[in-house]
């Protein structure tokens, strides 16, 4: 079986056909996928631009980061589970989307960026807090993710104009 008959397969199963037809169901998973979006990639953005020194460079780096994820850890579960949904209902069509092609891609790449800061900067977050300068590698994960996320939202508001 193919990827592509995979997709029309998984778009047919009684369920996602069910939900995807529904007048009310699909819209709901819609509208929680877009409205959730400032607790995800929302408060990802607003540490973004503290990494980047361009808002809230007032307080500490390490203490914004615990109040932004804090939000994130709630958001970002909700956004993968209805995207999974809304592209489980036009599977078949989103294969062949470019915009979500590259969506996947971004998201790859923001994944791979949140790592590398996770592994690489986020330990010594509090000594370079201190010293009151946040270093280059972690100002380039700031603008890597900040690109990166918007990215991934006009992919995936312009793939759905091509449905």
């Amino acid at each position: 079986m193919s990827l592509l008959d995979w997709c029309r397969w998984l778009e047919n199963t009684p369920i996602v056909a069910a939900t995807g037809e529904s007048v009310w169901l699909f819209p709901l998973i819609e509208g929680t996928h877009i409205l959730t979006l400032p607790l995800s990639v929302g408060m990802i953005l607003m540490f973004d631009l503290r990494l980047l020194g361009i808002a809230f460079s007032n307080g500490a780096a390490e203490k914004m980061f615990g109040d932004t994820l804090r939000w994130a850890r709630i958001g970002f579960p909700i956004m993968f589970i209805t995207g999974v949904m809304l592209f489980a209902t036009q599977a078949s069509k989103a294969y062949d989307n470019v915009f979500f092609r590259a969506k996947l891609i971004l998201l790859l790449v923001m994944g791979l960026n949140a790592a590398l800061y996770q592994v690489v900067f986020y330990p010594r977050m509090a000594r370079w807090d201190a010293r009151g300068g946040t270093p280059l590698g972690a100002r380039m994960c700031g603008a890597v993710s900040l690109v990166g996320w918007i990215g991934v939202i006009v992919c995936g508001r312009t793939m759905a104009y091509q449905f």
